[in-house]
């Protein structure tokens, strides 16, 4: 993303004209997550990528957004089955396109294979098929995708802090997920060494999901609220402090 210095008039006049035109504040919502660094953190500073740009968003929307805390299997189920909830960070496949909304895409994500300091790096299938396991986080889709792939190892675990800890403790070959969010995890923990990145399998879209029955939501004044913060710079100043300049 490239950046221009017009002047503040013009500038301002660009990011009004981008705001969402409100007659009125947004009604206030939930968002059902997880505690899954670094998208979203249930006690601390800062509380996730993700809940920042939500909250970004709502701010422009003139309301809030209280997140919920459970585990992903029953946030998944309550916002399929509830309504005018939030869900994120959500992958869009053939099995959950009709269960819920896509309220906006967040982000693309590379994903891959991590491996210790000083291993070779994993950059295809055929690599990691020889491998005793693989880590998986669990709830998202890797493991399905590893397994529609033909491999039969992955082991699932809570969290991405989780699988990076068995790399290190030797328990775990390797993991297999989105770079920024196994790297993020390297880097929290304070692990010695440069995790070890093999090429991209495949990318993500992660998404901003809502429940299919979401009568208080206007999808169209979150699309603008979003591109709001792509052009004001907000969105890449959140992302830097998570991940570094893009």
């Amino acid at each position: 993303m490239f950046s221009i210095r017009p002047t503040t008039a013009v500038l301002l006049a660009t990011l009004t004209a981008a705001l969402p035109a409100l007659s009125a504040p947004a009604a206030a919502q939930t968002a059902d997550v997880t505690n899954n660094p670094p998208y979203s953190i249930q006690s601390g500073d800062p509380p996730g990528f993700y809940v920042e740009i939500v909250n970004e968003m709502a701010k422009l929307l003139k309301t809030k957004v209280t997140y919920d805390y459970m585990d992903w299997a029953a946030a998944m189920a309550k916002v399929r089955t509830g309504s005018d909830q939030l869900l994120f960070p959500f992958t869009r496949n053939p099995e959950r396109e009709d269960q819920f909304g896509w309220l906006q895409k967040l982000f693309t994500n590379t994903v891959v294979f991590v491996s210790a300091p000083g291993s070779q790096p994993i950059d295809s299938i055929e690599q990691a098929k020889q491998l005793k396991a693989i880590g998986v986080l669990a709830g998202a889709p890797w493991g399905k995708e590893l397994a529609a792939r033909g491999i039969t190892t992955a082991k699932a675990y809570p969290t991405s802090p989780a699988m990076i800890a068995a790399i290190v403790s030797g328990e775990l070959p390797a993991a297999y997920g989105p770079e920024i969010e196994l790297k993020y995890a390297w880097r929290t923990g304070g692990y010695q060494g440069t995790l070890v990145e093999g090429k991209q399998i495949q990318t993500s879209d992660q998404y901003l999901a809502m429940s299919k029955n979401s009568p208080s939501i206007k999808p169209d004044d979150w699309h603008e609220a979003f591109d709001a913060l792509q052009q004001d710079g907000t969105f890449d100043r959140i992302f830097a402090r998570y991940f570094g300049t893009r």
